[in-house]
Formats: structure tokens, C-alpha cells, sequence
């Protein structure tokens, strides 16, 4: 065969991440397991089962698995000879005339054969192209995986984000009930004339502000909830109440104890944007030999035979047997440079293709680098702020006690309440956002990969493992 033979692009990675792991984060073997079971919430599972049955786009991507195969059946289809049959049966009247005016024969006409054409693939044109199409099919199953990667990964984030919006709802309705018997006492020792009237006016301004929070997080709350449903591909409703119904069983997942995470190298084998634009390389060498061949002759075979007769009931007879058989050569002696640029573009679709391959390799590793610091902040914040909020609720709660015994006034409470509800809003938040910096991780790092089947429909199936070479 003309052209390039497919060989697989390398890279060269560093040996170990730049970033500093963090306590948790491990150098040792990724595992390729069903990270979201790591997670510990039941929930949490079910939601991405459903995803991997119902979601619209891996539903889309297995067509066009289907679709890539039904293409490398039509090119490996050239590689065969193409074969018809025909029949024919003429019925003459006498009555008619020919052109000269004499009456024809009433004899009838039948005739039955096959007739032939075969392209010989001297140059390897056609297993050229069934090498392309088969990197092409290879890139759409790779492609359909980071589908999956990406569904597993988003269903993660969404519900854990759900999970802190009602954790951070939660939070701000324990306060303002807190906030609410600070201004009832404010209230009392106004009217006793213990604290003044702005006093007690700062007290129910800082309650309604807190209130006037509530509607705001419920709306993304409701948001969430309705992204969270169409991964799913599941009336929201449902969800919404199945959500509702668990807060105060499931909060926001804590993820696994340690998180491995290998080295640079093990990315390059594990993620499917990377091994799909390896395809790709692949297939756009192959279409550098269908280009090439363009340049040598090509040998066709055609010919055609078969039985005729004027009795329908003689017509298979050896008598009656009849063929022709063709030879065909065709060399392209001047095209003006066309095929040498088709050649040209060829090469350079190439060059692309492995830009892009190298480009997908780097990208990869910068995201889980930045992977890593996200989660690494995340966990120190969240560290620092579990500190924070304890010290303000001890303040809080020994501020309350002064304020009934007549020690401290009404603002230095009010303020310790106010830097409260912040603190405890933030360090919601910051646990959302170590737990989806957690899927991050294993979002960055490729996956799940010890899946031997999931099923996207009835007639589609990826295939999770193969091969990693």
C-alpha cells in the first residue's frame, strides 16, 4: 500500500505533578473504579445510573456510533466486486412495423444474467479508506466515552450543588431564627429602656436582611434542580421532591479519603479526548495513501453474461449461454498539479490532526494541575472557616448571655451575628465546592474505566474498556 502506515503520536509528560498534593491526594495507581461510589450517597448513584440510561446526548452519541460503523461497511465494501442481475422479457406483436415499413416477428425475447464490476485495489486505495473509517469509528466510541466522562461528571457537580444550596438555605433559617430572638429581646429591653430606639431598629433591619437572602438561593436552588433534571432526562418534579424529601438525611457528599491520582503519563492512556484525537492522527494518515493512490493507474474488471432466447421454456440452455469480459486501465497522465495538492492538503490535514493531538495532551494535564490547586484551596479554606464559624457561634452564644445580664449592649451582638451568617454561608458554600473539586479530579484524570458495558439504548452499546495501548 501507498502512503503512510498509522502509528500512534507521543508526547513527552513530566514524571510527577507541579503541584503539591495535598493530605488525601495520593502519587499511587489512579483506580479506575466508580468514583461517585466514593462518594458514599446513595442518591448520588442513582442519579448517575439514570443519566447513563436516559441522557439525550450519549443517546446522540451512540447513533453516531452507529453511524461511523454503517460508513466503514460502505468502504469496505469497495474492497468486493459488485455483482447485479437482470432480466428481461420483450413481447412483439406482428401487427407492428419496423423502420422499413415490414411487418416484425411476434417471436417473444427473454433473456436472464449477472453482470460485474471489480476495482482491483492494487495501490491499497480501499484499505486505505476502511483504515480511515476505522480511526474514524475508533474516535466516535472515544468521543461517546468523554460523553460519558463529562455526564458522570456534571450529574456529580449539579447534585452536589443542590446539596449546599440547601445546606446554605438551611443554615441562613437557623440564623435568622437566632436573629429573630435577638430582635424579640431588642424589642423588650427598648420598651424597658435598656437599649435604644436605634438600637432595636438595627436588630430587625439585620433579621430582614437575612430573610430577603432566602428567595434568592431558593431560586438557584430551583435552577440546580431543573439542570440536574435534564441530564437526567427525568420530570423535575420528581426530582424536586426526591431532593426535598432527603435534605435532612444527605447533605453535601464528602468525598473519598484519598484520591490517587498517578502521574502525567497515566492521563495519556486513560482519557478518551486524548485517545480520540489519537484516532484522528491515525485516520488522517490513512487519507494521505487514498491521495497517493490517485497517482498510480487503476485496473478494473467488468463484464456481464448470461442466458437469451426466444422460448421462455429453452432458456437455460448452454445453447442460449453468452458473456463478454473488460478489462479497464485508467492512469491519470495530466490533472495540472490537482492530485500533487490533494496529496499537499492531505499532509497538512495531518500535520493538523497531530497538533491538535499534542494540543489535547497539554490541555489535559494543565486541568488536572489546576484540578489539583481547586481542591487544594478548597480543603485549606474550608479548614480556616470551620474555625471561623465555630469561634463566632461561642461568641454569639456567650454575647446573648451578657446581653440578658446587662454586661454588653445590643451592637456588639448584632455584629457578631452579622460576620455568623456570613461565615456560615461561605463555609456551605467552600463544602460544595471541595466536594465538586473532588469530581474535578477524577473528571481531569479520565474517569471510569473498569465498566466493562453501558448500555445507552436497545441498540447502541459503548464499550468502557479496552485496550489502553
Amino acid at each position: 500500500m501507498v502512503g503512510p502506515d498509522p502509528t500512534p503520536p507521543s508526547v513527552v509528560t513530566a514524571d510527577a505533578w507541579h503541584e503539591d498534593l495535598v493530605e488525601g491526594v495520593t502519587r499511587g495507581k489512579v483506580d479506575p473504579g466508580a468514583w461517585w461510589r466514593g462518594f458514599d450517597d446513595p442518591i448520588l448513584v442513582d442519579l448517575v445510573s439514570a443519566a447513563e440510561r436516559n441522557n439525550f446526548d450519549l443517546r446522540t452519541a451512540a447513533s453516531r456510533i452507529r453511524e461511523a460503523r454503517s460508513l466503514y461497511g460502505i468502504a469496505a465494501a469497495d474492497l468486493y466486486p459488485e455483482i447485479n442481475a437482470n432480466g428481461e422479457a420483450e413481447f412483439l406483436d406482428g401487427n407492428q412495423a419496423n423502420s422499413s415499413g415490414l411487418p416484425v416477428s411476434d417471436e417473444n425475447f427473454y433473456s436472464l444474467g449477472l453482470d460485474f464490476g471489480w476495482e482491483i485495489d492494487l495501490w491499497g486505495k480501499v484499505r486505505r479508506s476502511m483504515q480511515a473509517a476505522e480511526f474514524d469509528l475508533q474516535a466516535q466510541v472515544e468521543d461517546a466515552r468523554d460523553m460519558l466522562v463529562t455526564i458522570r461528571a456534571e450529574v456529580a457537580r449539579s447534585y452536589i450543588e443542590a446539596r449546599s444550596l440547601q445546606g446554605q438555605i438551611t443554615a441562613l433559617r437557623r440564623i435568622v431564627a437566632a436573629q429573630a430572638e435577638t430582635t424579640t429581646l431588642a424589642r423588650e429591653q427598648f420598651r424597658q429602656g435598656v437599649v435604644t430606639e436605634f438600637a432595636f431598629l438595627q436588630a430587625e433591619a439585620q433579621l430582614q436582611a437575612a430573610e430577603a437572602k432566602v428567595p434568592s438561593l431558593e431560586y438557584e436552588l430551583a435552577t440546580t434542580i431543573n439542570r440536574l433534571s435534564v441530564l437526567i432526562a427525568e420530570p423535575v418534579a420528581s426530582l424536586r421532591d426526591r431532593l426535598a424529601a432527603t435534605v435532612e438525611d444527605f447533605g453535601v457528599p464528602d468525598p473519598p479519603r484519598e484520591i490517587a491520582v498517578g502521574i502525567p503519563a497515566d492521563v495519556i492512556r486513560r482519557r478518551p479526548d486524548i485517545r480520540a484525537a489519537e484516532r484522528l492522527v491515525g485516520a488522517a494518515a490513512a487519507n494521505i495513501g487514498i491521495a497517493e493512490a490517485a497517482l498510480y493507474p487503476s485496473l478494473r474488471l467488468s463484464g456481464q453474461g448470461g442466458y437469451t432466447s426466444t422460448q421462455f421454456d429453452r432458456l437455460v440452455m448452454p445453447s442460449n449461454l453468452g458473456g463478454l469480459l473488460a478489462i479497464e486501465v485508467s492512469w491519470p497522465i495530466f490533472t495540472a498539479g490537482r492530485l500533487r495538492s490533494v496529496i499537499d492538503v492531505r499532509n497538512e490535514q495531518a500535520y493538523q490532526a497531530l497538533m491538535s493531538y499534542e494540543a489535547t495532551v497539554f490541555g489535559a494535564i494543565v486541568d488536572v494541575e489546576n484540578s489539583l490547586v481547586a481542591y487544594g484551596s478548597s480543603l485549606r479554606e474550608q479548614s480556616r472557616l470551620r474555625l471561623v464559624v465555630d469561634t463566632y457561634d461561642r461568641a454569639a452564644t456567650l454575647a446573648t448571655s451578657r446581653l440578658e445580664q446587662g454586661v454588653d449592649d445590643l451592637e456588639a451582638l448584632l455584629d457578631i451575628e452579622r460576620e455568623l451568617l456570613g461565615a456560615v454561608q461561605q463555609l456551605a458554600v467552600i463544602d460544595g465546592q471541595v466536594a465538586a473539586n473532588a469530581v474535578g479530579i477524577y473528571k481531569a484524570l479520565g474517569g471510569s474505566w473498569n465498566i466493562e458495558e453501558n448500555t445507552i439504548d436497545a441498540d447502541a452499546t459503548i464499550v468502557i474498556v479496552e485496550d489502553a495501548g
